[in-house]
């Protein structure tokens, strides 16, 4: 973050609200939004800055290449084998129940939308959260893709674009812990598809401020 952070600093104007809501100890999911591939730079910026150190699920081969992999393991991330169901999250539980703050972005990749907005979003986040008994908080950001657009490393050059990154209350799961796991996990995930999307739908209208 510290080799980034120049650069960051001559790119971007950050606009972080709501970040009170981050939790100060403690597990949690953050469900964020994907617009960029400069998210994961910006949020965790954001985490830092407010004391917490955040830890990226990452798709269980990256963590076989030597070098990329072995990154992976020291800073803490944590793995995720998508084709195992259930069991693939197990370390994320863990590491959820073990006080660690992980960032996890639910669509599952950068939107294909071309108004950037969400698409359906996976279980992941709310399987996790509901397992580990940890808040779901949710994580809408707008403004990554103007200085780099979705699936591109073509970076547009401005002098400090505005970046906002919102901070909502956390979805509320409780009342699904009586549940059947697999109804509890769908509702859960409407619940963070619709919270989410409203978030970042007010972020990318009219109102947002001009970048």
């Amino acid at each position: 973050m510290a080799v980034c952070k120049p650069v960051l600093v001559v790119l971007r104007r950050p606009d972080w609200r709501g970040v009170a809501g981050i939790p100060r100890v403690g597990g949690a999911v953050l469900a964020a939004n994907h617009v960029s591939h400069l998210d994961p730079l910006l949020v965790a910026e954001m985490v830092l800055a407010e004391g917490r150190v955040p830890r990226f699920l990452a798709k269980d081969s990256l963590f076989n290449k030597p070098v990329v992999g072995r990154w992976f393991r020291a800073a803490g991330h944590v793995s995720v084998d998508r084709a195992a169901g259930r069991a693939g999250y197990d370390d994320a539980v863990r590491a959820a129940r073990h006080g660690r703050l992980l960032l996890v972005y639910p669509e599952g990749s950068i939107t294909k939308r071309k108004d950037g907005l969400p698409m359906t979003m996976k279980s992941g986040a709310v399987r996790i959260a509901l397992e580990a008994s940890v808040p779901l908080v949710p994580v809408a950001q707008w403004g990554a893709q103007e200085i780099l657009p979705a699936y591109s490393w073509q970076l547009r050059w401005a002098w400090r674009r505005r970046v906002v990154i919102v901070v909502g209350p956390p979805v509320p799961l409780d009342d699904l812990r009586d549940l059947e796991s697999a109804r509890a996990i769908e509702v859960g995930r409407r619940r963070l598809e619709d919270t989410l999307s409203a978030m970042v739908c007010e972020l990318s209208g009219p109102d947002t401020p001009p970048q």
